[in-house]
């Protein structure tokens, strides 16, 4: 998972939360809620290669709060990426609910790429209090999808260097969101193709974004694919020469970010 920064004022706190927990306001104010669902893990196989998908965004752009409300906060894990032509594990939903919240808001994780299929996007579900967002990409090519936060996340881009999918938010990683605003990264991971032994390994995807698939025609050593961002997915990995040997990427864990405002 990507090392967050967490940007704060006396005046108005921006707070980063990457675990499940009840938050009672520490001051009154009104705050912004962005929710993130957590990544799909990849499949590897012998023979064919399955990408996650990217969990799903959810925002209420306002809501009142005080010290007097309670929330309970839960933050998905990002699905297990497995060897031996096993499926990955889906992404965990993101949810929050309480103090004048209408019922539970849900940004739902991503699929896992399975034998056969690759991941589907997760998907934002609840109502109320403006509460809104986007479907997370899919996972293609056997890389990982992204998440979207103006519209449906990107899904995984396949090989040729192309990787994981890209999210649509600006780049500069969410410790530089504030304000109502969620920023993201600026690269997915990368897919490698080779039939050498020759190993690059991969760099797991930005804020965000997906990871990128590894496939080798004729490797007998261990090689894995990449990891998604916060909230991407985890891409498949494919050894021609042993399942065994072939490690998919994980998916990213969700995160809940509450931004006091100023307005």
């Amino acid at each position: 998972m990507a090392v967050l920064g967490q940007v704060a004022t006396e005046a108005f706190p921006q707070l980063t939360i990457t675990q499940s927990q009840t938050w009672v306001p520490p001051q009154d104010g009104v705050v912004c809620i962005h929710v993130v669902g957590a990544g799909g893990g990849g499949l590897s196989k012998n023979n064919a290669v399955y990408g996650g998908a990217a969990g799903a965004y959810g925002k209420i752009p306002t809501l009142a709060v005080t010290t007097s409300g309670s929330y309970a906060l839960v933050v998905g894990n990002g699905g297990t990426g497995n060897d031996g032509g096993q499926d990955g594990g889906s992404g965990g939903n993101s949810t929050i609910a309480g103090t004048g919240l209408t019922g539970t808001k849900t940004a739902g994780g991503g699929g896992a790429g399975v034998n056969g299929a690759n991941g589907s996007g997760g998907s934002v579900s609840g109502s109320g209090e403006s509460w809104a967002g986007y479907s997370g990409g899919a996972g293609a090519y056997g890389s990982g999808g992204a998440v979207g936060i103006y519209g449906t996340g990107q899904s995984g881009q396949g090989g040729g260097g192309s990787g994981g999918g890209m999210t649509d938010a600006q780049s500069g990683g969410l410790a530089m969101s504030g304000y109502g605003i969620i920023c993201g990264g600026s690269k997915p991971s990368p897919s490698y193709y080779f039939n050498t032994n020759y190993f690059n390994y991969p760099v797991q995807g930005d804020d965000l974004c997906g990871g990128g698939s590894v496939q080798y025609s004729n490797n007998s050593g261990w090689i894995r694919a990449a990891s998604g961002g916060i909230g991407g997915g985890g891409a498949g990995c494919r050894n021609a020469n042993n399942d065994n040997y072939a490690f998919s990427g994980h998916g990213g864990d969700g995160i809940i970010l509450i931004q006091y405002l100023p307005w």
